[in-house]
């Protein structure tokens, strides 16, 4: 469908239907935040165009306390910015910005910021399947015990563990909560070995297709001993060629 408006972009995004300039928006906007900034500062037509349009495809980064006090006013500019809010990497929740993004599919935070979301009176994180924790040694125990912890847990299709969260004194029993998961990853110390717990959580997790052991520095006797387990679906990754960021935008 052919929009008048759209004329105005230019000699060549005039040319498309309304369709096809908003997929090649909507295609930007989901490489960065700051390509999506880019676009809105670009023409009024294209910052109405594409404002709330595009929102929901944005990996929203905020690494630092100015970046999150800043989005959580932006929040605060329009009510239907928060509900649109579909990707969000945040390092520490200081404005209540997670519970405000309830449709949030994909969510990379500390993991004592995602405990006030599952253990209030009502869960509204329904569509979170996507989640990357980021955090300290106690995380478990509060998540485990949070009123809505294994609700989450039952609709995750990908896991990821960052800082070296290990899985000692997990309840095996709590991982069938995990019935959709797909994918996890786990990063570990480089003098890991034996890969006990994760064949465990191979054999726990049935329709886990991938396990990945995230390492700075893997040597060639962990790579011998993974080549001594049969079961294909463990794998283990070099990490930090990449920022971390970069690979969860790339996800």
């Amino acid at each position: 469908m052919n929009n008048p408006e759209i004329s105005s972009l230019g000699p060549y995004l005039s040319r498309l239907p309304t369709e096809l300039v908003l997929e090649i928006v909507i295609t930007y906007s989901s490489i960065s935040q700051k390509d999506y900034a880019s676009l809105l500062l670009t023409s009024r037509l294209l910052y109405d165009l594409c404002r709330l349009t595009c929102l929901p495809f944005v990996p929203i980064v905020l690494q630092t306390s100015l970046r999150t006090a800043q989005f959580a006013d932006y929040l605060d500019i329009d009510d239907e910015i928060a509900p649109r809010v579909r990707r969000l990497w945040i390092m520490k929740d200081q404005h209540s910005i997670i519970p405000r993004c309830t449709n949030l599919t994909t969510l990379a935070c500390d993991g004592h910021d995602l405990i006030p979301t599952i253990s209030s009176n009502d869960f509204y994180h329904t569509q979170l399947t996507n989640l990357t924790i980021m955090g300290l040694w106690d995380f478990w125990l509060p998540f485990t015990n949070a009123k809505y912890g294994r609700v989450l847990c039952g609709q995750l299709d990908k896991l990821r563990l960052l800082d070296h969260l290990f899985l000692h004194n997990v309840d095996m029993k709590w991982l069938a909560s995990l019935k959709e998961l797909t994918y996890w990853s786990i990063e570990v110390r480089g003098g890991h070995s034996q890969f006990n717990s994760e064949l465990s959580l191979l054999d726990a997790l049935p329709t886990l297709q991938k396990l990945r052991i995230l390492m700075r520095n893997p040597s060639s006797g962990v790579y011998g001993q993974l080549g001594r387990i049969i079961d294909r679906r463990l794998e283990v990754v070099a990490w930090g060629k990449q920022s971390e960021v970069t690979e969860w935008i790339c996800q």
